[in-house]
């Protein structure tokens, strides 16, 4: 009797050996080859659920910004977004998008990569585009709820903000550790709601 395997579940086995190689190595790393080494499956297998190197990345991007998206739900926004509450909303979301711990680093690196390869490989294209969008809806909602005056444009601030942040969490141009991220984050919430 032939084994039966549940393809979601493999398919997210996969991406998650993708997504320990785009960590540890870069998205170069990220081969059929390799992904199946690191999967313990054989290529073939890998190919059944991946038809291109593409299709492999992004699963594994839309994986992790999957993760994200799970954790920022969590957070809806203060039936009553005044004050204290929507000031630690908005924090929340924050602190859900920039690496504070291992899991939150590990998504970021894969963004940070994607959204490099995004540049010059069309096919990651469709899939940061909507990352982006989906990241700049979260924040208008938390900063129309902290009454800030212009929320669409500051949000594309606060997205420049945390890409920043990432950016010099996870690579050595900055080596920013999460205290300092948390700092600053909370220094700019503040200064909004003083504005």
């Amino acid at each position: 009797m032939p084994v039966q395997v549940d393809s979601d579940e493999r398919r997210r086995h996969i991406t998650e050996a993708a997504l320990r190689l785009v960590v540890e190595k870069g998205l170069a790393a990220v081969t059929f080859r390799k992904v199946a080494a690191e999967a313990r499956l054989n290529i073939g297998s890998v190919r059944h659920y991946f038809a291109d190197h593409e299709s492999l990345v992004v699963a594994t991007v839309t994986a992790a910004g999957d993760r994200m998206g799970q954790r920022l739900a969590r957070h809806a926004v203060p039936r009553r977004p005044v004050g204290e509450a929507a000031r630690r909303h908005l924090i929340a979301v924050l602190e859900e998008i920039v690496p504070l711990d291992d899991e939150r680093r590990r998504e970021a690196v894969v963004l940070l990569e994607v959204f490099a390869a995004s540049r010059t490989s069309p096919a990651f294209v469709p899939v940061t585009r909507q990352m982006a969008a989906d990241l700049h809806a979260v924040l208008v909602e938390a900063l129309i709820a902290i009454g800030v005056a212009h929320p669409v444009a500051e949000a594309v601030r606060l997205a420049a903000l945390v890409s920043g942040l990432s950016l010099n969490a996870v690579t050595a141009h900055g080596a920013v550790d999460p205290a300092t991220v948390q700092a600053v984050l909370r220094m700019h919430v503040a200064a909004l709601i003083m504005a």
